[in-house]
């Protein structure tokens, strides 16, 4: 729906790609405070509170008539949404073994895509009949249901060493993680998913209406495909973590999705089916965010694990928020220059491809783990 609510909300592409980086602004932001909250209060106040800011955000977007309210409400669902993943990880890690919870946390990715699924093909042509607002409005509902959810079943408690710390301590403790060495060998590859994930969830839609001018139904068609590929992806690697390792699965992977967009970058308006095909491949770099976590929770200590894990998903999400951002500056120079749309895509795969490159080629020096 992107060109839609572009169009209704009178937003130049470098407009969309702040509204876009508002949510993913909010949602990182928020990443090392929700850590903290998880080791002093468990998941289920932390995340009950933010659900009911969202649901607040969603009916607020549902009526924006201007696009800074949309960037506000934008801002409010990406603190919403700040606690979900991360919270079902830490939640599972406290729960299980390190050799169950990379599985475990791969097939709920994996059952997130069917949402993932929902807002593609269905929301393209719940858009052309009834129009984008109507259906943030339902947005907020599920938000609403979802609250209820947490509310009436995640009652969990966090670590008394946690809660004896003080607020300003936890954060000081929380930023001297940066300090390890092992960290900043995974944060590279977590800034890069969003190489991927981006035009999965922004700007897919623009690059197929203006390089291939598909309409909203045919959109949602082609963006379903990139869906299906990343709830397949999803699907396969806990089987090829088994097979080799969960090192060498995120090296290999990420290095398929860095050829795809080398072919992207080079070859942006080629045809339909086989670009769409790359995008789905590149877009399949989000889908190792478990497994980059998993990696991520074997080098923190149990009371550390929601303030390590919070700093590693800041990094995604300011990754997916500069992307988006930077994607829109692109977009909007090569209009003003009178650019074509093909070469302006071939710019925005280009740095797309640069940021995954550098990602697998930090991670490749990460700590080797045991094959699980």
């Amino acid at each position: 729906m992107a060109p839609e609510l572009q169009h209704d909300l009178q937003l130049t592409p470098a407009g969309f790609g702040a509204l876009s980086s508002c949510f993913f602004l909010a949602f990182g932001a928020a990443q090392i405070a929700v850590g903290v909250a998880f080791d002093r209060f468990g998941v289920g106040f932390p995340t009950r509170f933010l659900l009911a800011l969202g649901v607040a955000s969603a009916t607020l977007l549902a009526c924006a008539p201007n696009g800074p309210t949309a960037m506000l409400a934008q801002a409010g669902l990406g603190l919403a949404c700040a606690p979900v993943f991360m919270g079902l990880m830490h939640y599972a890690s406290e729960q299980l073994s390190p050799q169950r919870y990379a599985s475990f946390i791969n097939r709920a990715n994996a059952v997130g895509m069917l949402g993932a699924l929902c807002a593609t093909a269905p929301l393209g042509w719940a858009v052309h009949t009834v129009g984008w607002r109507p259906i943030i409005g339902v947005a907020a509902l599920c938000m609403a249901l979802a609250c209820l959810g947490v509310w009436r079943t995640v009652h969990d408690k966090g670590h008394a060493h946690a809660q004896q710390e003080s607020v300003a301590t936890a954060l000081r403790s929380s930023t001297r993680l940066l300090n390890m060495p092992a960290l900043w060998t995974l944060i590279p590859l977590c800034m890069a998913m969003a190489a991927g994930t981006t035009f999965r969830n922004a700007w897919g839609g623009p690059y197929l209406a203006s390089v291939f001018g598909l309409h909203a139904g045919p959109r949602g068609l082609a963006l379903a495909v990139l869906s299906v590929g990343a709830f397949c992806a999803a699907m396969a690697l806990p089987w090829l973590v088994r097979l080799l390792s969960m090192r060498e699965t995120v090296l290999g992977w990420s290095c398929a999705t860095v050829v795809a967009g080398m072919a992207l970058a080079a070859w942006p308006g080629a045809g339909l089916v086989g670009n769409v095909a790359l995008l789905t491949m590149l877009g399949t770099l989000g889908v190792l965010h478990p497994l980059v976590m998993s990696h991520g929770r074997l080098l923190l200590s149990p009371e550390m694990r929601g303030r390590g894990l919070g700093i590693l998903n800041t990094f995604v999400f300011l990754g997916s928020a500069l992307t988006s951002w930077t994607f829109g500056l692109i977009a909007d120079a090569g209009q003003r220059a009178n650019t074509s749309a093909t070469t302006i895509y071939a710019q925005i795969f280009a740095c797309a491809t640069v940021l995954a490159a550098v990602g697998v080629l930090t991670y490749a020096l990460s700590p080797r783990m045991p094959r699980s």
